[in-house]
This record gives C-alpha cells, structure tokens and sequence, in this order.
C-alpha cells in the first residue's frame, strides 16, 4: 500500500430535485449520529445520539442516551413528542435494520462514561483530555419484536470485545446478516491511530448468534488507522467495504479506503485509497437498479453533505460528487439514505444550524440517470 494519499476533487454537481428539512434542533442537547430504516409503506425509523449541549464537541456524556423516532410519512414529518430511548449512560451510535414483521435490530456502540472526579474508583481512565473518562467494552446487539416501539432490557447480548459499531447492519442476499465495526486501542493505552482497524461481525441467525470478528483492515501502528468502515453485498457472494483513515497528520491524508471479499466476507483484498476526501465515516447502499451509493460529509472547505455514485460496486466512483446540502461547518456528516420508490431519495444526517447548534436534517432528493 502507497503511504501517501493524494485527494481529488471530483466535480461538483448540485443533486436533482433537493429539497431540504430540520428534522430535529434542540439547543439544550448534541443531537447526532443518524441511522434510518424502513419498516414497510410509509414508515420510517430512526435513531440517534444525544447528550448535554457543552462547549465545543464531546463525544461522550454520562448523560448520552441514544433517542428513537418515527415517521408514517415517508420521512415529511417525525413524531418527535413520541420519542423513546433505546439505550443510556454513554450511548453514541445504534445501526438499525428491519428484518421483517416487527422484528427491528439494533447494533450499538456503548461506553462506559463517568465524570472526572469518580475517574479512579471507576478505574476508567482519561484518555482524552477534552472528554470525560470513558471505556470502550465492545458492541451489543439489542432486538425489539414490536417494530421498535419498546426495547426490552432481556433483548440486549453482547457481541464483541474492543469494537466500535458505527456503518449501517446490512444483509446478505443468503440471509446472513453483517455488522462492519471498528477496533479501538485500549483505554489506558496511548492513543495511536494506527492501532485502529476494521472489522466484520457476521450472524446466520438474524443475531441469536455470532460468528468469530474478521478483519478487514488492519491498521498500522504510526501510519494509518482504518474506522467507521461501511461493508454491503454488491453480488452474491461480493462485499465492498469502505473505510474512514485517521492518521498521525490528519488533514487531507484523510481520504477514504476500499477493499473487497469474492467469498462472502471471509477474507479481503488489500486496501487500496480512493482519493475522496472526507474527515467523517462512508455510507454505502446497494440501490434497487443495481449501482451503488456512496453518502458522507466532507469536512474539508467546501463542507458539505455529499453522495458518489458507482456503476461496478464500488471499484471506481467516476468524476462527479452530487452536492446533497451545504453546511456551515465540518462538524456534520454520519448520513443515512433510504430509497422512496421512483428514484426518489431521503438522506439524513446531523449538521449544525445558525445558531451553532446540532441537529439532524434531511435531505429529499431525486437520484441521477
């Protein structure tokens, strides 16, 4: 793999037929983090992260809770004073999928979060200075059988140690159902991005169980770490994963990575850069004609919420980057798209407003020919 990763600027299109929504702003809280599914006709179910509004970013909060939402509508209006919550003290991100019926499943990134003053008697240590003394014990896997209307507290297992759920649960055409996710380094280790890489969980039971985590991208310890991969069947049997580079320089060393497996997900193919430039984790979809979406914020100026389209599964992603919403700052992006029928499409996301506040949005927009 070269060390050096060279971004390009695509051509800049403006996506057909946008219409933009504020789906959710509350002031008082860091709204974030979108994952979106749908439940069959109109209905639509998302979640999201929130914590306590506090100066600057912070990623965890003993007061983080994930929140859950639902619109009838095809996502024109959520029923927001209907809201629940899936999962508290230190939730981040849950991936959801619909698996049929009322069955709903959930991947969830969990941390151990407490306040800088019980740091010793927790012994959770602080490895960041700017957030709260926190601890990465691995994903769990929730399930809730009423279309994800409750979420029982017996219907939580946990899946694997050391990794972090982020990319949307995706399933296989046999059934199987995959969950890309990222190794972190060890709380009370220094922190070094390399030593980030990701991962596939697989279930053939529609998670009753799991089969052991392979790897996708293995990170290397002072070079380039890969996290918040994205991984989706593109043929029987071929999976694409894409994955968001840190490295020790950050910047625009920060373009995304792909590879691929020809045999289901057991072993892949080196990574190779793609040149797209991000700062924030790849979303893929496999659309209904065939070809394959590409969703992610760009952090970098221009900032923006963006979707590449590719016509071979992901190998290439020709010259032009669809512009989905401007934003006023890279501190946005984590999209979630579902299709609405007649090439019409619904993209959400969370992006600050005006004010400086965070929200999640959405975009409605019309895919190109």
């Amino acid at each position: 793999m070269p060390d050096k990763m060279e971004p390009r600027e695509h051509r800049l299109q403006p996506a057909p037929d946008v219409q933009q929504a504020d789906i959710l702003f509350d002031p008082q809280m860091y709204t974030a983090f979108p994952h979106m599914v749908k439940l069959g006709g109109d209905e639509l179910l998302m979640s999201f992260r929130q914590a306590p509004q506090e100066q600057g970013i912070h990623h965890t909060h003993p007061r983080s809770i994930i929140t859950v939402i639902r619109s009838y509508d095809t996502g024109h209006t959520w029923d927001i004073v209907a809201a629940s919550q899936l999962i508290a003290g230190g939730g981040q991100e849950c991936a959801l999928i619909h698996l049929g019926g009322g069955l709903v499943g959930a991947a969830i990134a969990y941390h151990e979060i407490v306040t800088s003053r019980e740091s010793t008697r927790a012994r959770i240590p602080q490895p960041f200075p700017a957030e709260y003394p926190c601890r990465t014990p691995g994903m769990f896997w929730a399930w809730s059988e009423n279309y994800g209307l409750t979420w029982r507290p017996d219907r939580v297992s946990f899946v694997a140690a050391d990794t972090v759920a982020c990319g949307p649960v995706h399933r296989c055409r046999d059934g199987r159902v995959i969950i890309p996710v990222y190794a972190f380094p060890a709380a009370d280790s220094t922190y070094d991005p390399g030593s980030m890489s990701s991962t596939l969980l697989v279930s053939k039971d529609e998670g009753k169980t799991w089969a052991a985590p392979v790897t996708m991208a293995q990170g290397i310890p002072g070079v380039r770490g890969f996290c918040e991969p994205a991984a989706v069947e593109t043929r029987p049997g071929v999976l694409r994963a894409m994955h968001r580079v840190e490295t020790p320089k950050g910047g625009t060393d920060c373009c995304f990575w792909t590879n691929q497996s020809t045999d289901g997900g057991r072993t892949w193919s080196e990574p190779q850069h793609t040149g797209i430039l991000s700062g924030a984790c790849p979303r893929l979809l496999p659309l209904s004609d065939g070809r394959l979406l590409l969703t992610f914020g760009r952090r970098f100026k221009p900032c923006g919420i963006r979707a590449m389209i590719s016509n071979d599964g992901g190998a290439t992603w020709g010259d032009t980057a669809w512009l989905l919403r401007e934003t006023r700052s890279g501190n946005q992006g984590y999209t979630s798209s579902v299709e609405l029928g007649g090439g019409r499409m619904l993209t959400v996301s969370y992006a600050e407003n005006a004010q400086g506040v965070t929200g999640i949005v959405g975009t409605f927009w019309r895919l190109p020919a």
